[in-house]
């Protein structure tokens, strides 16, 4: 850990008793937070410090203990940086490639936050307490590959923006995005054709594993934009870019592609195809696999298929009728939905073995419940046939798979099901929905980490996706850090201004943060043309909290909604008020409803802070229960990581078993071993492994390994039989995946170079 006092040598010059001051106070709070997180400070200089910790959790944990204790408004400006791997101290002199890149991160920082390394990121699954957003991949001066850096989210830290940080971005080398095709037709109606071409070029691109391919709500935001490639590629982080244009004319449609190297804005590839309107599938294969063998010829092997677009049985006008109900309905108004319904209702009658345009009837009847504009039951009711149909005709298509989660999720409450119906869509084409889904479901079971992870691989994909920045702020609403999940919710409504759900929410974290006056007049302000609802549970709710008697008018006309198509939204929306109102009989009441007639937004009734009071009484738990069944939620530890794990008999048998399992199978000669493979093949659950190096042999996974490495190396060094291998050959041999691991670490341990060593043994 290297952190740094911002400004302090600015601050000595013009108040030299005030910086001292800060000084002491720095030390003070550093040294105590070290011996309770159990780690060494090893240098004082200036106004930094080099910590190390044998626990990545604990180093994290003393990390942002000092934050929090030194971000206050006349705190200490402080800039921390962490990363996890070898270094070298011989009590004068620190060295190693573990000490470089821990300083390059510090230095990329800003005051109050705690910045961390993918590596160390990695040892933080399932610690709640802990969690962590990505900031994207960074080139470090004097490191080889770009690093992820990530951000700890907990309460009282900063959080800083991607260009707040002082490093490079490095962009993905695979990265590509797929610009809208361009309407070159005198036909307005070719323009759906146009965003189906792009569509389906950026699905079968994405079916290509090592393509990061930029989603499609990312790609149509620049749909009419005559923007500077170079600049779209550094907005959506790419190396290439695919824009082209589609003309039709008689039965003909001519299509031009070309790729570009964004970076350098030099075209790479380009070609026009003349195709019959028949083969408008085989077209947009043809044009997948071109741009995909000619990034194949620039990126290095990587495998293709045959096919990226499968041909399905519609006709082409059918089919561009089909893209123009999908994209109304995707504007998500009632007339559009309903508009757009209609059409599909044409195109099944003329192409019922279509199972695309089911797909979209039952989004369409989905959409119309979950919105409020037809009772959620109806609509499902509407819906669930027509996914059956979808299903009955291909239910290998990835969008099947994903509708088939949405139904165990929000109907059925199965969780098992839900996430072996998201990993199957994954394992047909990665998509952003498959990202989305995977954190909308891991929040309910309080899973916050991974929840994290998924949804910031969504925002990498499509940065300009709404849905992907309101659920990064659901996420910090959740986590009841209210100021991050307003700029999150503030940027998912400047890229869709009637987002519901983030309207909702931005002002009940207001409310939640005790900026009552600031909730009520965004509720009194919103403009919702046919959505009365939402205002009037805004208010009700800041009413409930300022002015309890007042709400009880507010109370009376949500409850009418019951009868209504806006039941679930209701019902929610009462049973915040009572929560608030500190009707807890009313409120669970109202949830045992709600459970009773397994309506869609219960699933998040555990997690959701406005119900906190309810958590802990037993009929609330035991209602939850009925949910997801053995899936009740955990309250969020304040501290995960115990040092006293185990009893002394359990830490000798715990001992006994792994120094077995290292010297009979010689897992260490894995050169790519590491803490969670190793706790595979000892059967023990990763977190726990890292504590008992810790506490029963003292030392961290690296040290612990590299000694065995380090043995095999010292026995083949004395066997003449291995005199003609090289040294580094040797410590390849046994395990040592890096030369100056390898060298630093044998001359810490050893105290002479591998080379003076094998000269000794030789000459004795």
């Amino acid at each position: 850990m290297f952190t740094d006092i911002i400004g302090y040598t600015a601050l000595m010059q013009a108040d030299e008793q005030k910086a001292a001051a800060q000084r002491a106070l720095h030390r003070s709070v550093f040294e105590e937070l070290h011996i309770k997180h159990h780690g060494e400070i090893l240098q004082y200089f200036g106004d930094g410090t080099l910590s190390i910790f044998k626990s990545g959790v604990e180093a994290v944990a003393c990390a942002t203990e000092i934050q929090q204790k030194l971000n206050t408004t006349d705190g200490i400006p402080l800039r921390i940086g962490l990363h996890m791997g070898d270094i070298v101290f011989d009590g004068t002199e620190i060295y190693g490639d573990g000490v470089n890149v821990a300083s390059r991160i510090e230095s990329m920082g800003v005051a109050g936050a705690v910045l961390i390394s993918g590596k160390l990121n990695g040892e933080l699954d399932n610690q709640q307490a802990i969690t962590t957003t990505s900031l994207g991949f960074f080139k470090l001066k004097n490191v080889s590959n770009p690093l992820e850096i990530f951000a700890v989210t907990v309460a009282g830290l900063s959080i800083p923006h991607r260009h707040e940080l002082g490093g490079k971005r490095a962009v993905d080398q695979y990265a590509i995005a797929v610009l809208p095709f361009v309407n070159r037709s005198p036909s307005q109606e070719a323009e759906y054709l146009c965003d189906g071409m792009t569509e389906e070029v950026i699905n079968a691109l994405s079916t290509i594993k090592p393509l990061k391919v930029t989603s499609r709500t990312s790609s149509f935001f620049y749909k009419g934009k005559n923007l500077p490639l170079p600049q779209i590629g550094r907005d959506l982080q790419v190396n290439y870019i695919l824009e082209g244009s589609i003309r039709i004319g008689s039965d003909k449609i001519r299509t031009s592609a070309t790729l570009v190297d964004a970076k350098a804005d030099i075209p790479l590839w380009s070609e026009t195809l003349t195709r019959s309107q028949d083969d408008i599938f085989a077209l947009q294969d043809e044009i997948s696999l071109l741009v995909a063998n000619k990034l194949r010829e620039h990126l290095g092997h990587f495998d293709i298929a045959d096919q990226l677009v499968p041909n399905l049985p519609v006709e082409v006008d059918h089919y561009n009728q089909y893209l123009k109900a999908r994209f109304l309905i995707l504007k998500m108004s009632q007339a559009d939905i309903e508009t757009g319904l209609d059409i599909l209702g044409s195109v099944i009658e003329a192409q019922p073995d279509f199972p695309l345009a089911y797909l979209g009837m039952h989004l369409g009847y989905a959409l119309l419940g979950t919105l409020g504009m037809m009772p959620v039951f109806e609509a499902f009711g509407k819906a669930k046939p027509f996914l059956d149909k979808a299903i009955e005709i291909d239910n290998q298509l990835p969008e099947v798979q994903l509708n088939l989660s949405y139904r165990s999720f929000l109907e059925e409450w199965d969780l098992p099901q839900t996430y072996k119906h998201l990993n199957r869509s994954f394992e047909l084409r990665p998509t952003v929905e498959y990202y989305q889904s995977m954190a909308s479901v891991l929040v309910t079971e309080g899973k916050l980490q991974a929840a994290h992870n998924y949804i910031d691989t969504a925002l990498q994909i499509d940065p300009f996706s709404d849905i992907n920045h309101h659920l990064k702020g659901f996420l910090f609403f959740v986590q009841e850090q209210y100021e991050q999940a307003i700029l999150k919710y503030e940027k998912s409504l400047s890229l869709k201004s009637d987002s519901l759900l983030s309207l909702e929410e931005l002002g009940q974290a207001y409310l939640l943060m005790g900026k009552t006056q600031e909730a009520l007049d965004f509720f009194e302000g919103l403009q919702l043309p046919g959505d009365d609802l939402l205002k009037l549970g805004g208010l009700t709710m800041v009413q409930a909290v300022i002015a309890p008697d007042e709400a009880r008018a507010g109370l009376r006309i949500i409850e009418q909604e019951l009868e209504g198509p806006q039941l679930d939204r209701a019902l929610n929306t009462l049973l915040k008020c009572r929560t608030l109102l500190g009707d807890t009989e009313k409120a669970l009441e109202l949830l045992e409803r709600g459970i009773q007639m397994r309506l869609p937004m219960m699933v998040y009734t555990q997690i959701n802070p406005i119900l906190k009071p309810l958590r802990s009484l037993d009929r609330f738990q035991k209602l939850s229960q009925q949910i997801f069944g053995n899936y009740p939620l955990q309250e969020l530890p304040k501290r995960k990581y115990k040092k006293s794990l185990f009893s002394q008999d359990e830490l000798v048998a715990k001992k006994r078993k792994l120094s077995q399992l290292m010297e009979q199978e010689e897992p260490y000669l894995d050169p790519e071993l590491s803490l969670r493979k190793l706790a595979d093949q000892v059967d023990m659950p990763h977190n726990q492994l890292s504590q008992l190096l810790n506490e029963g042999f003292e030392q961290n996974f690296s040290e612990f390994v590299n000694g065995y490495r380090l043995a095999a190396f010292k026995s083949k060094v004395a066997d003449p039989a291995f005199g003609h291998i090289t040294l580094l050959g040797l410590a390849y041999d046994c395990g040592f995946n890096s030369k100056t691991v390898f060298n630093t670490y044998f001359k810490r341990v050893m105290g002479k170079t591998p080379a003076k060593y094998r000269k000794e043994i030789l000459d004795q």
